[in-house]
Order: C-alpha cells, then sequence, then structure tokens
C-alpha cells in the first residue's frame, strides 16, 4: 500500500512538472471545412445573390456550376427557410453567427453519420449533402485559394499571445483555434467550447499588410473578450456609480446605441467591450504588428463610441508596470474603477466625451437619423451652368443612394431634402447638411472655409491643404496596401482626380454636422460623392494614387 502511494505521488508531480513545461499553446488557422460547407448551400439557397455572400464572383460561379445537381436537395431550402430576406440584416447576422459556432466545434460533417439522433434537421440535411455532392473534391480543389486568404495571418499570429493572457488573468487555454469561412460573411466573434477558444469570421479576400494585421487585432479582441467578460460579470458592482459614461454615450449616438445591443445593452455590455478592445491594442502593442496600425485603430474603435479606449490601454500598461506575483488584472479593477471617477464626473462628460471620440461621417449619419432630417446642398457658384446642374445631379444621385443604404438595419430612415445654396435659410443652415463641391462651387463651403481641416487652395489649380489648427487631436494616415503615419506638414500630392469627404461640426448649431463632399472639379466631386459612406473616420482623401485618412477631435 505504502509503495502504491508513493507511486500515485510521484505520477502526480511528474503530471505538475509536465504540465509547467509543456509546449506554448496550439493556434490553428484555416477556412473551416463545416463552414464553408455552409456557406455553399447558402451561396445555392440564392443562386449566388445575398447580402451576406461575399466571395468573388470567380468562386460563385465555380459553386453554381459545379453543384448545380444539388440545387434542390433538402439542405437548400432549410437554409432558405432558415434566412427569408424578410428577416432583418441583425436577426440574420445573429442566425449565421450562432449556427457558426455548432458548425467549427463539430467534426468534418461529410464523416458523420446521418442516423446520428442527436444531429438537428439541418446538420442532417447538411450530412447528406456533404456526402452525395463530394464537397471534399470542391474543397480540395480551392485549398490553394483558402490558404492564401489564411497564410498570412497565421504567419503573423504565432503561438507567443497566449502567455499574455496567463500573466493578467493566471490561466489559459489549450488551443485557440481561428476559423474561416471563404465566401459567407460571418460576423467576428469568439466562443469557448470546453478547453479551446474559437475565434469565428471570414476570410480576408482583398489581401494587404495593413488588412492582415487589422484583422490580427481583431482576433486578439474577440479572444480577450472570454477572459474580460467573466471578469466583469463577477465585479460589475465596482462600475455602477460610472454609467453615466454609457448615458452620454446613448445621449451622443442615440441610433447606434438603440440597435447594437451587443455593445450598448448595458453597463457590463459597455465597459467589457471597451477593456476588450484596449486588452486587444495592448496584445497587439507587444506584438509584431505595426505601431501605426495600432493608432490607427484606436483612433478607429474610439470613433465607434468608445471613448475610454485609450484610457483603458494605459491602465493594462500600468498594472504590468506594478503588478505582483500571483496578482491579476481582476485584483486591479477597484483601482481601475477610481480612476474612472477621476478622469469625467457627470458634470463634465460631454466634455471628456468630445476629447476623445473623434468627429466622423458615422457620427453624423447617427445624428442625422435621429433628428429625421438632413438636407443635401449642391452650389450655384460655377460661372457654368453646365456645372452648377452637374452638381444638382450629383445631389438627387446621393439622395437615392443614401435612401437606399441602410434598408434591412434601421426601420426608420431621415427625410432628406435638397436644396441649391443660395435657398437656404437661417434655420436649415442649424440643421445636418451634406454640402456637394468645394468653395468655388458652393456657397456655403465657401463661408465654412476657414473652419475645414482639409481646405481648399488655388495656385493655378487646385489643391487640398491640411488645416490641424481648427480642430484637436489631428491625426492623419495614408492607407493603402500597407499604412503608415503622416506628418501634417507633408503635402497632399497635385493629381487628377482628386477629392474629400470630410466631417465638422456646425459651426450654426454644435448638436449637428456637416459633411463636405468635393473635389477640385464637379468630377472629381461625383466620385467622391459615390465614394461616401458613414464610416468612422473624420475625413478621406482620395486621388490617383494617394489615399489619405484621418480623425481629429472637435469640440
Amino acid at each position: 500500500m505504502h509503495k502504491t502511494v508513493l507511486i500515485l505521488v510521484g505520477l502526480i508531480l511528474l503530471s505538475q512538472l509536465t504540465y509547467g513545461m509543456q509546449e506554448k499553446p496550439e493556434v490553428i488557422v484555416e477556412i473551416n471545412p463545416n463552414l464553408e460547407l455552409f456557406a455553399v448551400v447558402y451561396i445555392l439557397a440564392f443562386n449566388g445573390s445575398d447580402y451576406f455572400i461575399i466571395a468573388p464572383q470567380s468562386y460563385v460561379k465555380d459553386v453554381l456550376t459545379y453543384f448545380a445537381p444539388y440545387r434542390e436537395h433538402e439542405a437548400v431550402y432549410l437554409i432558405r427557410e432558415a434566412f427569408p430576406r424578410d428577416l432583418s440584416l441583425y436577426v440574420r447576422d445573429d442566425s449565421i453567427m450562432s449556427w457558426s459556432n455548432q458548425l467549427s466545434s463539430l467534426p468534418y460533417l461529410g464523416n458523420e453519420s446521418e442516423d446520428d439522433p442527436l444531429l438537428s434537421d439541418m446538420l442532417r440535411a447538411l450530412v447528406s449533402f456533404a456526402k452525395e455532392s463530394n464537397f471534399m473534391k470542391f474543397y480540395n480543389a480551392h485549398r490553394e485559394e483558402y490558404e492564401k486568404a489564411v497564410s498570412p495571418l497565421r504567419e503573423l499570429f504565432g503561438n507567443e499571445f497566449p502567455e499574455k493572457f496567463r500573466e493578467f488573468f493566471g490561466y489559459i487555454y489549450e488551443n485557440y483555434r481561428i476559423e474561416f469561412s471563404y465566401s459567407l460573411k460571418i460576423h467576428p466573434h469568439s466562443w469557448r467550447r470546453y478547453d479551446t477558444l474559437y475565434y469565428i469570421g471570414t476570410a480576408l479576400q482583398n489581401l494587404n499588410n495593413f488588412s492582415i494585421q487589422f484583422q490580427a487585432i481583431t482576433a486578439f479582441h474577440e479572444f480577450s473578450h472570454q477572459f474580460i467578460n467573466p471578469v466583469m460579470q463577477r465585479n460589475l458592482k465596482l462600475f455602477e456609480n460610472v454609467s453615466y459614461y454609457l448615458s452620454e454615450a446613448k445621449n451622443e449616438f442615440p441610433i447606434l446605441t438603440t440597435y447594437d445591443m451587443y455593445h450598448f445593452s448595458s453597463e457590463y455590455a459597455y465597459f467589457a467591450e471597451t477593456l476588450t478592445e484596449a486588452f486587444a491594442v495592448y496584445l497587439a502593442m507587444n506584438s509584431n504588428i505595426s505601431p501605426a496600425v495600432v493608432k490607427y485603430r484606436v483612433l478607429w474603435y474610439s470613433s465607434w463610441n468608445f471613448p475610454l479606449l485609450e484610457d483603458f490601454v494605459k491602465e493594462y500598461e500600468n498594472f504590468e508596470k506594478i503588478k505582483k506575483p500571483n496578482e491579476t488584472f481582476e485584483d486591479y479593477l477597484p483601482t481601475l474603477a477610481e480612476h474612472m471617477h477621476k478622469w469625467a464626473t457627470p458634470g463634465n462628460i460631454t466634455d471628456y466625451f468630445k476629447q476623445k471620440v473623434p468627429v466622423t461621417s458615422k457620427w453624423a449619419v447617427d445624428r442625422a437619423y435621429y433628428m429625421g432630417k438632413i438636407i443635401i446642398v449642391y452650389g450655384t457658384q460655377n460661372p457654368l451652368r453646365e456645372g452648377n446642374e452637374y452638381d444638382k445631379e450629383t445631389a438627387f444621385e446621393l439622395k437615392d443612394t443614401l435612401e437606399k443604404r441602410f434598408k434591412g438595419f434601421y426601420p426608420q430612415k431621415p427625410t432628406i431634402l435638397i436644396k441649391a445654396d443660395t435657398n437656404l435659410t437661417d434655420e436649415d443652415l442649424k440643421q445636418n447638411l451634406l454640402l456637394i463641391g468645394g468653395p468655388a462651387a458652393n456657397k456655403i463651403t465657401e463661408k465654412l472655409a476657414s473652419k475645414l481641416p482639409i481646405s481648399f487652395i488655388f495656385n493655378e489649380t487646385w489643391r487640398l491643404r491640411r488645416a490641424p489648427v481648427v480642430v484637436n487631436k489631428f491625426e492623419a494616415f495614408f492607407v493603402r496596401d500597407s499604412i503608415k503615419e503622416l506628418s501634417l506638414n507633408e503635402e497632399i500630392p497635385e493629381e487628377y482626380p482628386l477629392g474629400v469627404i470630410e466631417v465638422i461640426r456646425n459651426p450654426w448649431n454644435g448638436e449637428n454636422f456637416i459633411i463636405l463632399i468635393a473635389g477640385i472639379d464637379r468630377y472629381s466631386t461625383r466620385k467622391m460623392a459615390r465614394k461616401f459612406y458613414n464610416v468612422p473616420s473624420s475625413y478621406v482623401i482620395i486621388g490617383k494614387t494617394h489615399h489619405e485618412i484621418g480623425f481629429y477631435m472637435q469640440r
């Protein structure tokens, strides 16, 4: 008996020693066969045309050709019934996300039995489809495409980052799996099954160094949720007295916070989301990701209504400096909550918000939707009548685009009026405005010339110039295949076509916004109008080779 006890003790000690010496957790990046099987059936169900189908047209054509004999398969009908087009995009997005969790963690369905009583009708139909169509033959024929989409991220990730989770939260998981669909839009998210963490999303189609690194931070973010959410759930009482941060977020972005229930439904959701992104940024800062990408990411994410982000990143850095042995970030949370009381109070939270969140077209459009009205203003100052008519046509084209833009996401839309710059009343000037044309074309743009962060100058030809003194914390980035931070004194290239979309607070009513869409001539203006979207950036400049994105704050 004594000998048996010694053997058992020895085995326990050996297992502990082995665990302490175990290799780093495995990180797997792949196009998941089950997710792509699901995507293929989805493509068939909607004949290759649907909001969630993002595959290259050549790939969609391959799907429709290879699987043509199986268009009437039960799995196709079940997909069509499960995701009818009259459902809102939010509901369909959430449902696809739920299915992706189950699919990503199952063995390849083509190897499973249709008689398995644990399979749902949908999964049983997918098993049947995979076998009858020999789906794996199609999958193997496209492995080169799949590998091209995931290998850069695999090379960037490595197996280093999980150790940071152990350092800050006291534990790690055995496996980290990054599971993608190649052809179906899946909302990026994570989930846990036993001792494996999954990040699930869509593989990049337009591969470049910037987008790869940006997606890596998104994966960091989703993995971090699995550590931070439990910590926040256990300590939510610490944050009861700083709810004014969320109240201000709802006040500033009333439409976004109404419909984005994932991030703004409660103090828990809001603070957990910000802490998660802050830790993702911290991981990125301690990885091979470019500092310019990290800086851009902080500004970009702050623009989504998260003013606390930058300060939370500093809190992680501070904790790392003062951390005691065996102490975790959970032990630091009372200090964090105390600091939040000092950063802002209910009395100055609006000022704090405006110092931390860049003015963006996303913010401007949210405000316009909430107010229920936006006025598109076209210019009449062009000495050529056809120039004025051209800008007017651009205004009506943009109105049509805006009215279609959010169909399926928001049940209401603002009234969109179109007026000439000479027909605006004093009350009109206080509204949310969208100006078409530069200072030579549009009278209102000319009035605002001294207030524009991207101004127009004329020296034989029209050019663009940064004017950072009119706003706060101006940051500029050249973004193309890669990203670099620009000096504010660096000249904007003189090229054609060239135009800008920029946002400022309305000087006649500081609660509202003005978006300017203008080019160095009317043709460049229309090109920019066709590129307009409510993106989270303060401005974008697009030329023949120059693509610049920038951020600034404005009180």
